[in-house]
């Protein structure tokens, strides 16, 4: 993994949605995603996000939202992101082969994304602790089922440490202090 070649594209964390996951679901999922967009803004990586159904499932969640700095959500009906024109086109102007998935949920929203992804040639990593399912059976045999299709199942941590490289930087300084 590349930071030259990724885009991390946070999926649907809306509250409406969260609420159903459960609130110990919910946290972690918050907090890995903070993370992982810390890194992504510290390493110049893009960010894309999407909303589904904003109007019914309410707007991105304030948290996540703040860590986003203006960036504009995808509004969407679909549940692959990739049946979207503008999350296609904003995507493919990045010119970047390695996605970074994250975002709810696991079986639906993420899998199909992953799915259309990998079919036009991306390079998926879909971070577990960075997605959740309503239900665990859900999640788990969502990400069994992308890992059998091709995606790399991944942790918060491995994407953070693949993409740092080695310890010493003023990144690595600044950014290792998150994982305390």
């Amino acid at each position: 993994m590349e930071r030259e070649k990724s885009v991390l594209i946070v999926v649907d964390v809306q509250d409406g949605l969260l609420k159903a996951m459960g609130q110990e679901i919910a946290k972690n999922l918050i907090k890995n995603i903070i993370l992982l967009l810390s890194f992504a803004k510290t390493m110049g990586i893009p960010i894309l996000t999407t909303e589904q159904y904003p109007k019914g499932l309410g707007g991105t969640t304030p948290e996540i939202k703040v860590e986003m700095e203006g960036l504009v959500p995808i509004e969407k009906m679909a549940f692959s992101c990739c049946r979207v024109e503008e999350f296609n086109k904003r995507l493919d102007s990045l010119q970047r082969k390695q996605v970074i998935l994250c975002g709810i949920e696991t079986h639906v929203c993420i899998l199909q994304t992953a799915i259309d992804l990998m079919e036009r040639g991306y390079e998926v990593y879909v971070v577990a602790d960075g997605v959740c399912s309503r239900k665990k059976i859900d999640w788990e045999f969502g990400l069994r089922y992308l890992e059998r299709r091709g995606a790399m199942i991944s942790t918060t941590e491995i994407i953070a440490f693949q993409l740092l490289k080695e310890a010493g930087t003023e990144e690595f300084k600044r950014l290792s202090k998150l994982f305390k």
